[in-house]
């Protein structure tokens, strides 16, 4: 199973980093989200898609994945 490293600066501002084992890309993200980072978005669909906005943004993202 891939594993990934993910890492976020909140809006506090402070960083997460987690060691993520999920199936996909997509699902590891879900999974930090519902688990680590959720209290700062809604949890539901539209909070997610803020926070992926904000992970991926290409001007100043805020977060940053890799698989290992």
């Amino acid at each position: 199973m891939p594993r990934y490293i993910i890492a976020f600066v909140t809006a506090k501002p402070s960083l997460i980093h987690k060691f993520v084992e999920m199936d996909s890309r997509d699902a590891a993200l879900r999974y930090f989200f519902q688990h680590y980072v959720g209290s700062d978005y809604s949890q539901d669909a539209d909070g997610y898609t803020y926070f992926l906005e904000d992970f991926d943004n290409p001007e100043e993202p805020l977060g940053s994945i890799l698989e290992v």
